[in-house]
Parts: structure tokens; C-alpha cells; sequence
């Protein structure tokens, strides 16, 4: 991203798009959480070092490029991520929802969302005509990309390495046959190679369950 001074209302678009909560704000910008908390209010102005870090980490988030964004965004804008992110503002697309959208799997949604967010948040089991279904939000932010949709209307999705470590974990809520199929997607020849030595890693600051079940799917592409 280019290096520029946000103005006040960039930061605040920023910041209403990128789904952090007052701590992980506050870690972002290198602030106290009080300060985090005041700068979300609108108590405090923001300063230009801020808006540096906070284009920084926007850069990094999002890790899908070349043609795979192409067809992220695309997918996106059709299915109203933009609008379901707005509806919950701390939670992120990922599971099954993120493998199709990446051209990973046959599969379809069948009237289904996957989200994640911060246990405490309110995790209703539908929204308009689509029932949801939640994932233990852990390790926040790392791995949400906050992206835009063809359209311009922003979103947040799990990154390449976090939709396939979120998918080995909840095997139980997807099956081992689908969740196979999204890892033989995701390492498929004529896209970008998820980072693996970054989702191991990952996958082993979890537990050694965690760790086992991603080793088992990768185990043909390492």
C-alpha cells in the first residue's frame, strides 16, 4: 500500500473495516489500550505514525494476490460478504465459505456461513436466509486479509493458511472428504501455493491435535 497521511476519516473507514477489538488495536498501532478504546470513540486525533502502522498492517492482511484476489473479490461481491462483515463487525468468512470462494472445492454452501470471531460475541445461528455456523476465534488478528469486494465495500476473510487450518481443525464440521478435497485445491498447479512451514507452524502453536490433523492433509504436498 502506498505510503500516504490518512486523514481522520480514512483511519475511521480503516478502522470500521478491519474487525479489531480495542487490544488488538491497541497492538496494531503500537498504543496503550485506553488509548485504542479513545481512538475508536473519537476522543483523540490520530497522528500520522499511526496511520503508517495501520496501512502496514493492512498491506500485510492481504496476503491472496494476482488473479486469486481477482477471484476472491469477485466472489465476494456476489455473495454479500461485505454486508454479513458489516452485520457481525469482529468476525471473519473462513472454513468451507473461503475454500469456494478460492476455487478449492466443489462444494457447495447449501445455505450456509461460516464465521469467526471472539467467543464473547453475540453468535446467532442465522442471519437473513443463511444459517451460521461459528468457529472458536483464537489467534486473532493473524490470518484475516480485510480486503474489498469488486464493488468497493470491504470484507474480512480468512487468509490461504488460516481457511486451511480452520477447515483440519473442524474436520467434524465439514467431513475429512471435503476438507481433502480443499487441500488438493489449495496446492493445485496454476495457483499460489499456500505457505506451509507458516500453517505448520500455526497449526503447532494450537496443540499437538491441531498439529496432527494438519500434518495429515499435508502430508502429500510437503
Amino acid at each position: 500500500m502506498a505510503r500516504r497521511v490518512w486523514t481522520t476519516d480514512d483511519f475511521q473507514r480503516w478502522l470500521s473495516a478491519s474487525g479489531l477489538s480495542a487490544p488488538q488495536l491497541a497492538a496494531v498501532l503500537d498504543v496503550s489500550e485506553r488509548t485504542a478504546k479513545r481512538l475508536r470513540s473519537g476522543e483523540v486525533g490520530v497522528k500520522d505514525a499511526m496511520t503508517a502502522r495501520a496501512q502496514e498492517w493492512l498491506g500485510q492482511s492481504r496476503t491472496t494476490t494476482g488473479r486469486d484476489a481477482e477471484l476472491l473479490d469477485s466472489y465476494a461481491a456476489q455473495a454479500d460478504w461485505a454486508d454479513l462483515c458489516a452485520a457481525f463487525p469482529n468476525a471473519h468468512i473462513t472454513g468451507m465459505q473461503s475454500a469456494i470462494a478460492r476455487g478449492w472445492t466443489s462444494a457447495n454452501s447449501h445455505g450456509f456461513r461460516q464465521l469467526s470471531q471472539p467467543e464473547r460475541m453475540p453468535q446467532p445461528p442465522k442471519w437473513q436466509d443463511f444459517d451460521l455456523e461459528w468457529i472458536h476465534g483464537v489467534d486473532l488478528p493473524w490470518g484475516v486479509e480485510v480486503r474489498e469486494d469488486t464493488d468497493g465495500r470491504p470484507y474480512r476473510v480468512a487468509s490461504a493458511e488460516r481457511t486451511l487450518l480452520e477447515l483440519a481443525i473442524n474436520e467434524s464440521m465439514f467431513g475429512i472428504d471435503d476438507v481433502e478435497e480443499c487441500y488438493r485445491g489449495a496446492f493445485a498447479d496454476g495457483g499460489t501455493r499456500p505457505d506451509v512451514v507458516l500453517l505448520r507452524m500455526k497449526a503447532r502453536e494450537r496443540g499437538e491435535k491441531p498439529a496432527d490433523q494438519v500434518y495429515y492433509y499435508l502430508r502429500h504436498f510437503i
